[in-house]
C-alpha cells in the first residue's frame, strides 16, 4: 500500500463511523415523541458539530503526518509548511529582545534546509470553535483553497456553531425535528468534502512547490 492510499484509507476509516453515529442520531430524534423528542434534538447539535471539527482537525492532521513521513526538505515544500515550522518552535512573546530576535532570524534562516518530520511543525487545531474564519485560516495553513468551504459558511457559523454555543451554555432552543435531518446532511457534505480536498492534495502532492 502506497503511503497515499493509506492516507486515504485513514481518513475513509474515519469518516464512516462519524456517518453511522450521525445517522443513528437523526432516526432516535424521529422515532422519539414529546419531551423525549425535544432532549435528543438539542443534543444532537453538539454532537453534530463534534464531529465536523473532529473530522477536519483529524484528516489535516492526517495529512500533515502524512507529508511529514516522506521526510521533505522543507524548502521544496511549499512557504505554508515552513511557516507551520517556524510557529512550532517560537511564539510571538518568545522574540521579546534584541538578544531572542537575532536568534530567531538565525535559526528560521536554516530551517530550509531540514526535513519536514513530524514533531517539528504546528498542528491544526480548531480550538472547540472551528467557524468560517478558523476554518480559512487552516485552509491557507496546509494550502488548501478555502473557498471550496464558501457555501457552508453560513451554515457553519450562523446554524451549526451558534446553535451549538446556545445549548452548551443551558439556553432552551427548540427547531422542527425535520430539520435534524437536514443538518445531518450539511455536516456530511462537511466531512466528505474535506476528505476530497485532502485526497486530491495528496495524490498529487500539491504540497510541493
Amino acid at each position: 500500500m502506497t503511503a497515499e492510499e493509506s492516507l486515504i484509507t485513514r481518513i475513509q476509516d474515519d469518516i464512516v463511523w462519524r456517518i453511522r453515529e450521525l445517522t443513528e442520531i437523526v432516526r432516535a430524534c424521529k422515532e422519539s415523541t414529546s419531551i423525549r423528542q425535544e432532549a435528543l434534538l438539542r443534543a444532537s447539535i453538539p454532537v453534530m458539530y463534534a464531529h465536523w471539527e473532529g473530522y477536519f482537525v483529524h484528516s489535516t492532521n492526517a495529512y500533515l503526518n502524512f507529508i511529514a513521513d516522506k521526510k521533505i526538505l522543507i524548502s521544496q515544500l511549499k512557504d505554508e509548511f515552513w511557516s507551520l515550522t517556524v510557529r512550532k518552535r517560537y511564539k510571538h512573546n518568545q522574540i521579546n529582545s534584541d538578544k531572542n530576535f537575532s536568534k530567531f532570524l538565525l535559526d528560521i534562516k536554516s530551517i530550509s534546509d531540514r526535513s519536514f518530520k513530524k514533531g517539528i511543525f504546528e498542528k491544526i487545531n480548531g480550538n472547540s470553535n472551528l467557524n468560517s474564519d478558523i476554518l480559512k485560516f487552516c485552509c491557507t495553513t496546509i494550502c488548501i483553497d478555502h473557498s471550496n468551504y464558501a457555501d457552508f459558511f453560513n451554515f457553519i457559523d450562523e446554524d451549526l456553531i451558534d446553535r451549538r454555543n446556545y445549548i452548551a451554555h443551558g439556553s432552551s432552543l427548540k427547531f422542527p425535528p425535520q430539520e435534524i435531518s437536514e443538518w445531518r446532511d450539511k455536516v456530511v457534505d462537511l466531512m466528505r468534502l474535506t476528505q476530497t480536498l485532502i485526497e486530491n492534495a495528496a495524490v498529487t502532492a500539491s504540497y510541493c512547490r
